[in-house]
């Protein structure tokens, strides 16, 4: 398994580097017209490093099944936010790059980071919730339990005193029914 992570990593550098040196030259050479056969020696050293941090963040952020996702969402956001500081804000587009990848590496991780609390909150809450109806499952068969020995307790102990009763009763009325005859014979 962790053989499979290495042999992934360095295809997602590889693409990664191929990503970020293809959006680099669009934004230098086709936006940035003066720049020139500048634009070149400034996406390719960019590209690399852009590639490199992206894919070693990826494969520390996230399990083996996602590195691609969150590779491509942290690319995503970087293009998002190199367009936005070099359109709208109108920066230098060297500098842009720079911001947007702080920027975008940044929010890639900040909502990873975020997710994955969110489904540790919500995993300990449904343990929480679980828990509890067990508790009361256990709780509820122990009050049965406790009534069903208590209905029990008292079937046993009522029936021999109902018992020495009626006896006490069969033995008074012999008693009464004797007297009664040695009365009249008198």
């Amino acid at each position: 398994m962790l053989n499979r992570v290495w042999q992934d990593v360095p295809v997602l550098v590889m693409v990664s580097m191929l990503a970020y040196f293809c959006f680099l030259e669009q934004l230098l050479v086709h936006i940035v017209s003066d720049l020139g056969p500048r634009a070149l020696a400034i996406s390719l050293p960019f590209s690399c490093v852009l590639g490199l941090l992206s894919s070693m963040i990826a494969t520390t952020m996230v399990s083996r099944s996602y590195i691609w996702a969150y590779a491509s969402f942290q690319f995503a956001v970087v293009i998002l936010f190199a367009h936005i500081f070099y359109t709208v804000l109108n920066v230098n587009p060297v500098l842009s790059v720079l911001l947007s990848s702080f920027t975008g590496f940044g929010i890639a991780i900040s909502t990873n980071s975020l997710l994955v609390e969110y489904l540790r909150w919500r995993s300990s809450r449904q343990l929480q919730y679980s828990h509890q109806q067990n508790n009361r499952a256990v709780q509820q068969a122990q009050q049965l339990q406790q009534q069903q020995s208590t209905q029990t307790w008292r079937q046993e102990h009522q029936q021999p005193r109902q018992q020495s009763v009626e006896d006490s009763n069969v033995g008074s009325t012999d008693s009464t029914r004797q007297r009664e005859a040695i009365i009249p014979n008198t």
